[in-house]
Protein backbone atom coordinates (compact mmCIF):
# COMPACT_ATOMS: atom_id res chain seq x y z
CA UNK A 1 0.00 0.00 0.00
CA UNK A 2 1.64 3.31 -0.93
CA UNK A 3 1.46 5.82 1.38
CA UNK A 4 1.76 9.64 0.55
CA UNK A 5 4.68 11.44 1.07
CA UNK A 6 2.84 14.20 2.86
CA UNK A 7 0.91 12.04 5.55
CA UNK A 8 1.43 11.65 8.86
CA UNK A 9 2.44 7.98 8.58
CA UNK A 10 5.15 8.83 6.88
CA UNK A 11 6.36 11.20 8.70
CA UNK A 12 6.32 9.09 11.66
CA UNK A 13 7.94 6.30 9.83
CA UNK A 14 11.25 9.15 8.86
CA UNK A 15 10.99 10.46 12.61
CA UNK A 16 11.80 6.67 13.13
CA UNK A 17 14.04 6.42 11.07
CA UNK A 18 16.17 9.34 12.01
CA UNK A 19 16.29 8.76 15.91
CA UNK A 20 17.21 5.25 14.69
CA UNK A 21 20.84 6.95 12.64
CA UNK A 22 21.28 9.41 14.91
CA UNK A 23 20.20 7.61 18.33
CA UNK A 24 17.87 9.04 19.71
CA UNK A 25 15.95 7.89 22.87
CA UNK A 26 11.71 8.32 22.22
CA UNK A 27 10.34 10.61 24.64
CA UNK A 28 8.90 8.57 27.73
CA UNK A 29 5.23 8.96 27.71
CA UNK A 30 3.35 11.66 29.82
CA UNK A 31 -0.12 10.48 31.02
CA UNK A 32 -2.46 13.76 30.31
CA UNK A 33 -3.96 14.15 33.58
CA UNK A 34 -6.52 16.68 33.38
CA UNK A 35 -7.99 14.73 30.54
CA UNK A 36 -8.04 11.50 32.23
CA UNK A 37 -10.04 13.15 35.46
CA UNK A 38 -12.22 14.83 33.23
CA UNK A 39 -13.34 11.40 31.53
CA UNK A 40 -13.43 9.82 35.29
CA UNK A 41 -15.52 12.70 36.28
CA UNK A 42 -18.09 12.03 33.91
CA UNK A 43 -18.25 8.22 34.15
CA UNK A 44 -19.16 8.43 37.77
CA UNK A 45 -21.90 11.14 36.57
CA UNK A 46 -23.10 9.42 33.69
CA UNK A 47 -23.02 5.94 35.98
CA UNK A 48 -25.06 7.84 38.88
CA UNK A 49 -27.68 8.28 36.02
CA UNK A 50 -27.60 4.92 34.90
CA UNK A 51 -28.03 3.53 38.34
CA UNK A 52 -30.52 5.72 40.74
CA UNK A 53 -30.56 4.48 44.68
CA UNK A 54 -27.56 2.93 44.34
CA UNK A 55 -27.07 2.82 48.16
CA UNK A 56 -30.33 0.40 48.22
CA UNK A 57 -30.56 -1.12 44.97
CA UNK A 58 -28.06 -3.81 43.64
CA UNK A 59 -28.49 -4.29 40.03
CA UNK A 60 -30.20 -2.40 37.03
CA UNK A 61 -31.36 -3.74 33.84
CA UNK A 62 -32.09 -1.47 30.64
CA UNK A 63 -32.79 -1.91 26.65
CA UNK A 64 -30.59 -0.62 24.15
CA UNK A 65 -31.62 -1.07 20.77
CA UNK A 66 -29.09 -4.36 19.84
CA UNK A 67 -29.51 -5.68 23.39
CA UNK A 68 -30.07 -5.50 27.29
CA UNK A 69 -27.00 -3.64 29.20
CA UNK A 70 -27.01 -4.84 33.35
CA UNK A 71 -25.38 -3.31 35.69
CA UNK A 72 -24.79 -5.26 38.93
CA UNK A 73 -22.81 -4.02 42.11
CA UNK A 74 -19.96 -6.42 42.84
CA UNK A 75 -18.47 -5.39 45.87
CA UNK A 76 -19.36 -2.06 48.46
CA UNK A 77 -17.15 -0.28 50.82
CA UNK A 78 -17.70 3.14 52.94
CA UNK A 79 -15.80 4.96 49.99
CA UNK A 80 -16.40 2.37 46.96
CA UNK A 81 -18.41 0.69 44.86
CA UNK A 82 -17.53 -1.70 42.35
CA UNK A 83 -19.92 -2.64 39.33
CA UNK A 84 -20.39 -4.62 36.62
CA UNK A 85 -21.70 -3.68 32.91
CA UNK A 86 -22.52 -6.47 30.86
CA UNK A 87 -23.98 -6.24 27.22
CA UNK A 88 -25.96 -9.02 25.53
CA UNK A 89 -27.20 -8.94 22.19
CA UNK A 90 -30.50 -9.82 20.85
CA UNK A 91 -29.86 -13.12 18.77
CA UNK A 92 -30.42 -11.29 15.00
CA UNK A 93 -29.79 -14.56 13.40
CA UNK A 94 -26.85 -14.13 12.20
CA UNK A 95 -24.04 -16.50 13.33
CA UNK A 96 -21.63 -14.74 15.57
CA UNK A 97 -23.55 -11.71 16.27
CA UNK A 98 -21.41 -11.56 19.37
CA UNK A 99 -18.37 -10.15 18.12
CA UNK A 100 -20.22 -6.75 18.09
CA UNK A 101 -21.06 -6.55 22.10
CA UNK A 102 -18.63 -4.71 24.40
CA UNK A 103 -17.05 -6.87 26.58
CA UNK A 104 -17.89 -7.03 30.41
CA UNK A 105 -16.64 -3.97 32.37
CA UNK A 106 -15.70 -3.62 36.02
CA UNK A 107 -15.92 -0.40 37.26
CA UNK A 108 -14.73 0.98 40.83
CA UNK A 109 -16.56 4.38 41.70
CA UNK A 110 -15.04 6.64 44.39
CA UNK A 111 -17.51 8.37 46.09
CA UNK A 112 -15.36 10.84 47.83
CA UNK A 113 -13.20 11.77 44.88
CA UNK A 114 -16.86 11.36 42.62
CA UNK A 115 -15.16 9.52 39.80
CA UNK A 116 -15.37 5.96 38.60
CA UNK A 117 -12.53 4.51 36.68
CA UNK A 118 -12.36 0.89 34.62
CA UNK A 119 -10.53 -1.61 37.08
CA UNK A 120 -10.90 -4.83 34.25
CA UNK A 121 -11.94 -5.26 30.80
CA UNK A 122 -13.36 -8.92 30.14
CA UNK A 123 -12.10 -10.22 33.48
CA UNK A 124 -8.27 -9.21 33.32
CA UNK A 125 -7.45 -6.44 35.19
CA UNK A 126 -5.35 -4.05 36.52
CA UNK A 127 -6.06 -2.07 33.36
CA UNK A 128 -2.92 -0.99 31.72
CA UNK A 129 -0.58 -3.03 34.31
CA UNK A 130 0.49 -1.73 37.50
CA UNK A 131 1.71 1.83 35.61
CA UNK A 132 5.38 1.37 36.59
CA UNK A 133 8.23 -0.13 34.95
CA UNK A 134 6.46 -0.01 31.36
CA UNK A 135 8.22 -2.29 28.82
CA UNK A 136 6.18 -3.13 25.09
CA UNK A 137 5.75 -5.81 24.01
CA UNK A 138 4.98 -7.20 27.66
CA UNK A 139 3.13 -9.97 28.55
CA UNK A 140 -0.39 -8.59 28.47
CA UNK A 141 0.35 -6.58 25.51
CA UNK A 142 -0.83 -3.30 27.09
CA UNK A 143 -0.03 0.02 25.58
CA UNK A 144 1.30 2.53 27.74
CA UNK A 145 -1.97 4.62 27.02
CA UNK A 146 -3.98 1.39 28.05
CA UNK A 147 -5.78 3.16 30.93
CA UNK A 148 -6.68 5.85 29.21
CA UNK A 149 -7.95 4.27 26.22
CA UNK A 150 -10.38 2.17 28.13
CA UNK A 151 -11.64 4.94 30.38
CA UNK A 152 -12.49 6.41 27.34
CA UNK A 153 -14.38 3.64 25.66
CA UNK A 154 -16.04 3.88 28.49
CA UNK A 155 -17.08 7.19 28.66
CA UNK A 156 -18.95 6.94 25.02
CA UNK A 157 -20.26 3.29 25.72
CA UNK A 158 -22.31 5.04 28.94
CA UNK A 159 -22.83 8.50 27.04
CA UNK A 160 -24.64 5.99 24.09
CA UNK A 161 -26.65 3.93 26.77
CA UNK A 162 -27.42 7.75 28.02
CA UNK A 163 -29.27 8.00 24.41
CA UNK A 164 -31.01 5.32 23.80
CA UNK A 165 -31.45 2.80 26.75
CA UNK A 166 -34.55 2.41 28.16
CA UNK A 167 -34.69 1.45 31.71
CA UNK A 168 -36.62 -2.12 32.40
CA UNK A 169 -39.04 -2.06 35.08
CA UNK A 170 -41.79 -3.85 36.72
CA UNK A 171 -44.97 -2.00 37.63
CA UNK A 172 -47.86 -3.29 40.09
CA UNK A 173 -51.26 -1.72 39.96
CA UNK A 174 -53.55 -3.25 42.52
CA UNK A 175 -51.42 -5.93 43.74
CA UNK A 176 -50.99 -7.06 40.46
CA UNK A 177 -47.42 -7.43 38.31
CA UNK A 178 -47.38 -5.84 34.70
Amino acid sequence: MAVPANSSRSKAKSQIATSRRTGAIKERYRVDLPTYHADCDANYLRLCKLMPELASNHSWSYQIPSGTLEVAVVERSRYTTEVSLHTSLQDSGVKNSNWLAPPPITVRLYHDARMAEVVAVDGQGPVGGDGLNFSYPNPAMHNEDERQQVNRFLSEWLAHCLANARAQVDLTFGGRQR
